[in-house]
């Protein structure tokens, strides 16, 4: 019993000293149901404690939004918090007063998160707060929650510390890698006559330079030695070869360096911020290449806004893994022989006999000869490719129920023609082996397996267009054709 009344006293005492803390707290910082009428500028305008913080807002012209109504957090670093770290920071700079004081105002009203759970709060500069296990960013609250008629303010006794994003980063502290000067190279500004070419291509823009930059998804880049990415980059060259000049001013954006830098440059980014012990042989890049790393080769680990960027000696790529397959879909044509045979042609969304969704299209009773759907395989590579075409016929609803022929025909830039289909004839490797201008595609009644047609050769890097032709007046039906690069 005497127990049980002891434990009862510790617990009791321990409330009175944790609510005398609190208030200990609310004496010092503020917080009380004075501070609460009034706005966050004022409440730190009032307070000694954060004077230096106070001085810093007011050069950085943030000052006046703290006075409005709209709601805020305020994350308010210490006199003390900012003079440990004053060395590092030029705050003779307004440019660097701005990114210190608005990284530690967020625009909305975030209480402090004690879950695992992660909660990202956009700050002033753009970048995402991480708010998870009672910490922001990994900086504990010296006092947490306190309210303002505009907002809540949390005292940390050390200041947030703005982190570049992965593109800054890398510009920054690794610059004179060669991986770095190619990254450089797609951002520049230059004029011809009445020509402007902007900053960067919007292809670069999309596939390789968003991922860096955006803040609201996390990713993890690699930087490699100088010998891996020359490698790497010779390897590639070949497959991705153009006809036009290095130097062109009309097309900067379509020459063989520029398909195969930005090519190689998109499988140095991961998505998801990955931590050292994830690091295994089975990452993909977000082009959807495999590749692996050794621990062993791990320079260093940088945090970022956006993720983390891993300084190491060498990645491992398979070329295999980098020429990859092409498909076409059936369901997405991009012209016809004619244009008035729309109510013969059907976009279907079936269930084939092993109870899989498919899409395709079939053109019936067209009453044309020869017709043909036009089609074109986008960013295929200098190689050989296997030619492979799946036509599933006869299912229930089916008009189509016995076999027939249907053919496969490419385009060929050295043919002239007025005659659109004559471009059409591109030598190729038909499905017996013998050389032939185009590809028999025989379709048998429920066959759910792929047909192979034959080899098809791309000579140069970009798109091959394409023609899948009725044979007579007989029925087109198509789900895809599948391009598989021949790699020695």
């Amino acid at each position: 019993m005497k127990a049980i009344i002891y434990k009862i006293y510790l617990v009791v005492l321990g409330m009175c000293l944790l609510s005398a803390c609190s208030k200990n707290w609310e004496d010092h910082f503020g917080g009380g149901d004075a501070d609460a009428q009034k706005n966050l500028y004022t409440i730190i305008s009032e307070h000694a404690e954060f004077s230096t913080f106070m001085d810093l807002l007011n050069k950085s012209g943030y000052g006046e939004s703290l006075k409005e109504s709209k709601n805020y957090t305020l994350i308010v670093p210490t006199n003390d918090a900012i003079a440990a770290v004053q060395d590092q920071y030029n705050f003779s700079d307004t440019a660097v007063i701005k990114s210190f004081v608005g990284y530690h105002i967020i625009n909305s009203v975030y209480n402090v998160n004690s879950g695992a759970d992660t909660v990202k709060a956009l700050n002033f500069r753009n970048k995402y707060v991480e708010f998870t296990h009672g910490a922001f960013d990994g900086v504990e609250p010296l006092q947490g929650n306190l309210v303002a008629s505009n907002g809540l303010y949390h005292v940390v006794g050390r200041p947030l510390k703005p982190l570049q994003n992965i593109f800054n980063l890398v510009r920054t502290f690794f610059a004179d890698t060669k991986q770095i000067e190619a990254v450089n190279s797609f951002d520049t500004v230059s004029t011809e006559g009445d020509i402007i070419y902007y900053r960067y291509s919007p292809v670069w823009y999309t596939e390789v330079r968003r991922n860096m930059t955006t803040e609201n998804k996390k990713h993890t880049y690699f930087v490699v030695d100088d010998e891996n990415f020359e490698t790497e980059y010779a390897k590639l060259r070949p497959f991705y070869a153009t006809a036009y000049e290095e130097g062109n001013t009309l097309r900067p954006d379509s020459t063989t360096t520029f398909f195969a830098k930005k090519a190689l440059l998109r499988d140095f980014i991961v998505e998801g911020e990955l931590a050292t012990d994830q690091l295994t042989n089975n990452l993909i890049s977000i082009a959807g290449t495999k590749f692996s790393l050794d621990p062993s080769n791990i320079i260093s680990r940088t945090k970022a806004s956006n993720g983390v960027v891993y300084r190491v000696k060498r990645l491992e790529f398979a070329l295999a893994d980098q020429i990859k397959e092409i498909k076409v879909l059936g369901a997405r044509p991009i012209g016809y022989k004619q244009t008035d045979k729309r109510s013969n042609t059907f976009f279907r969304e079936k269930r084939d006999n092993e109870g899989n969704l498919y899409n395709d299209i079939e053109v019936y009773d067209h009453k044309v000869t020869s017709f043909y759907v036009k089609y074109r395989a986008t960013g295929m590579n200098v190689a050989k490719y296997k030619v492979y075409g799946r036509a599933i016929m006869g299912l229930a609803g089916d008009p189509q129920t016995a076999a027939f022929i249907q053919y496969v025909y490419f385009f060929d830039p050295k043919l002239i023609s007025v005659n659109e289909v004559d471009l059409y004839k591109r030598s190729v490797v038909n499905n017996l082996g013998a050389n032939d201008t185009r590809m028999t595609f025989d379709v048998q009644p429920l066959n759910h397996g792929e047909v192979y047609l034959g080899e098809v050769t791309q000579d140069q890097y970009g798109n091959l267009p394409l023609l899948v032709m009725s044979n007579g007046t007989g029925p087109i039906i198509l789900e895809y054709l599948r391009f598989v690069p021949i790699i020695q």
